[in-house]
């Protein structure tokens, strides 16, 4: 299935729409080196089917199943994104589209950036189905802007390049829906055993979360 943006992606407001970037990633190249220790691992692409990211992981020896968790949020919660997430039916809907694999089976998950675009209680609901379906001591990574003075953010397709660099291609802007700090990660994250962050110089929180 093919999942496009909306003219107005989440929104109603279309700020410019940023350029693709190639960037160093520290929570991504930690992912990598725990991919090394262990051989035969599942791994779950929540940034849609990409060839890139088959290929790298598959040739590391794992197994990757993709999921495009925005496609399926903007088909459910369509232009008036945050607020159709309130609504019990389209939030229903959401949820019973994503994650829908079986209990502990996955070792890590590329989530990217999703998470900061869910509202509560959906937001809490999908972390929980989320680490749901990681195995005991997986990893997740997932992406936060952390930059708390901007009103829209740009949304993201990742695409592996090498075990430290990932490239971020425009799927269009967002209105950001609230700001996440390390505290409120944290809160999110609380039914994990750990949770590390890496701050980069692109306002962009790397988070990797061990269950």
């Amino acid at each position: 299935m093919k999942f496009g943006l909306a003219k107005a992606p989440f929104g109603k407001s279309q700020p410019k729409e940023e350029p693709t970037v190639t960037r160093q990633s520290s929570g991504f190249e930690q992912f990598h080196a725990l991919l090394q220790n262990t051989e035969n691992m599942s791994v779950l692409d929540m940034s849609g089917a990409s060839q890139a990211n088959i290929t790298f992981i598959t040739s590391a020896g794992h197994r990757i199943s993709s999921d495009d968790i925005i496609g399926t949020m903007q088909q459910c919660f369509g232009e008036d994104f945050y607020e159709s997430q309130q609504a019990a039916s389209t939030a229903q809907r959401f949820l019973e589209q994503t994650l829908t694999f079986p209990d502990g089976f996955f070792d890590g998950a590329l989530v990217w950036d999703a998470l900061q675009f869910l509202t509560s209680p959906v937001l809490e609901q999908t972390v929980e189905q989320l680490l749901r379906v990681m195995k005991p001591g997986g990893v997740v990574l997932a992406f936060f802007n952390a930059n708390e003075k901007v009103k829209s953010i740009p949304v993201y397709k990742y695409r592996i390049q090498d075990p430290k660099t990932i490239v971020a291609i425009p799927r269009g802007p967002a209105q950001r829906c609230q700001y996440f700090n390390n505290r409120s990660i944290e809160k999110l994250f609380q039914k994990a055993q750990t949770v590390k962050f890496f701050l980069t110089r692109d306002h962009l929180r790397e988070v990797l979360i061990r269950k």
